[in-house]
């Protein structure tokens, strides 16, 4: 998915067996329930395929109703009437992975996370200039891409100002006067 796919909370339209349904991105408020279901579904993954996902159909099956429950337009009534079908319902949860890939991003473990939590990440953001609710009801997507940003943008704000500093220490006065008015536009 694109940057403005995930900044617009887009999602993607899906057939599931005779109908037509929208699967949606997870909004950052809706996270930790949809991680109930989905972590089960991710832990027992070693990739992401038609083949792969259909012998966990059965398994999981009330994994995969909640996490449909909460990322499709799927009626519960059509999801019961087609539990017979693991190759369809295998498909919709791929669907799922490709439109909510961040969350199903196989990571390796941070050896370093004591600094890391949920209101950090939060406290990043309004200090970027998010606002609270903006941020809950971001898709988990935009979410990790706006904190990747911001920290591309303070990287080039540190450079920034150890050049300036070097400028500062070696140059003379009038080619110091003439970076600053560079700077100024």
């Amino acid at each position: 998915m694109n940057d403005f796919f995930l900044a617009n909370n887009e999602s993607l339209l899906h057939t599931f067996i005779d109908q037509k349904i929208e699967v949606k991105q997870i909004q950052v408020k809706n996270l930790d329930r949809f991680a109930q279901y989905a972590n089960k579904i991710k832990d027992e993954l070693k990739s992401y395929s038609v083949e792969t996902i259909t012998p966990l159909v059965e398994p999981q099956i009330l994994n995969i109703m909640g996490m449909c429950s909460m990322v499709t337009t799927i009626r519960p009534e059509s999801f019961e009437e087609n539990l017979e079908q693991p190759t369809a319902i295998a498909e919709l949860v791929l669907k799922i992975i490709e439109v909510n890939k961040e969350f199903f991003k196989k990571e390796e473990k941070e050896t370093d996370s004591k600094d890391s939590s949920w209101f950090n990440a939060f406290a990043y953001l309004v200090k970027m200039g998010h606002k609270h609710d903006d941020i809950m009801n971001m898709s988990y997507g935009a979410f990790l891409q706006y904190i990747k940003e911001g920290h591309a943008v303070e990287r080039q704000q540190v450079k920034s100002y150890a050049i300036a500093q070097r400028m500062a220490a070696g140059a003379n006065k009038r080619d110091w006067e003439k970076y600053l008015k560079q700077l100024d536009g």
